[in-house]
């Protein structure tokens, strides 16, 4: 895939507006009308907002998961010197799309890649949704099989800094009702259609949420809050003492090791594996 000599060509990555077309930068147009060709996510949807800008450069498609004629093709341009343009369907290119095989594929060969700014629904979303923001995480899509959903969203209990999501419309309430289950108590920020004419702000627990939520359409990006500093504090709170004298007493009571540990964690908020390591090591004799 390399090459000996370096090609003198130049990818763009051009993001597009989320669906208010004022969004979009002059840099942005400037390099859509320059570039040799342009690369699109899906060409019916880019050449919408080239026609609104009356911008006239040829138009290729390149989907998720595409062919290897189509890097091959892209070599072959950035290998000729020239400038292509990537855009998605909306949004920075490369986040949750094919982008970054585009960017392999230019670096792989030596040529030039630049990223214009532009918009993204991952920072819009965490500073709407209020929740601190000091650092976070961006998760992409969450997991589509069940199992692997409710395990992946039970890995994020102690998360102390927000995770951001995209959803689609079809899964955004399987993954709130999964949520609701696995992170009952934890607040979430829903964002519907970010900066189109019916853009929706849901705040609350997944439960909440799931009451207000309308027949779900559009596109969803969805912020999780972290643990507080101060709810994780209060996790150490409880004597040692106390804690195992009430889990020997549970156990007497004829109550599993696995239920007297879900019992004091909805209790006191401790982690379920300490408390479980608690429940389950002898007891010690008297002296």
């Amino acid at each position: 895939m390399g090459s000996d000599v370096a090609a003198t060509g130049k990818l763009v990555l051009c993001p597009t507006p989320l669906g208010n077309l004022e969004d979009i930068t002059l840099r942005v147009l400037r390099a859509l009308r320059e570039s040799d060709v342009i690369f699109a996510e899906d060409t019916r949807v880019s050449k919408k907002l080239l026609h609104h800008f009356d911008i006239h450069t040829p138009l290729q498609s390149f989907p998720e998961g595409a062919h290897a004629t189509r890097l091959r093709t892209l070599r072959s341009y950035l290998r000729e010197g020239k400038t292509v343009a990537m855009v998605s369907d909306a949004g920075m290119p490369g986040i949750s799309d094919p982008g970054a095989e585009l960017v392999r594929e230019a670096h792989a060969c030596g040529a030039a890649v630049e990223a214009l700014p532009g918009p993204s629904a991952v920072p819009g979303a965490l500073v709407l949704s209020g929740f601190a923001a000091n650092a976070f995480r961006f998760d992409g899509f969450p997991p589509r099989k069940p199992g692997e959903r409710r395990a992946y969203l039970g890995s994020l209990e102690h998360e102390t800094t927000p995770v951001i999501w995209f959803e689609a419309p079809n899964r955004i309430r399987a993954l709130l009702e999964d949520a609701a289950v696995v992170l009952p108590e934890r607040r979430l920020f829903v964002l519907r259609e970010y900066t189109k004419r019916f853009e929706q702000h849901l705040w609350g627990t997944a439960q909440r949420v799931l009451g207000e939520l309308d027949t779900p359409r559009g596109e969803f990006t969805i912020v999780l809050e972290g643990i507080r500093a101060n709810r994780r504090a209060d996790r150490t709170a409880p004597d040692a003492r106390a804690l195992a004298a009430a889990l020997k007493y549970l156990r007497e009571t004829g109550m599993s090791a696995k239920d007297a540990t879900e019992a004091l964690r909805l209790a006191t908020g401790l982690p379920r594996n300490e408390l479980y390591r608690l429940a389950i090591q002898p007891a010690r004799k008297p002296p």
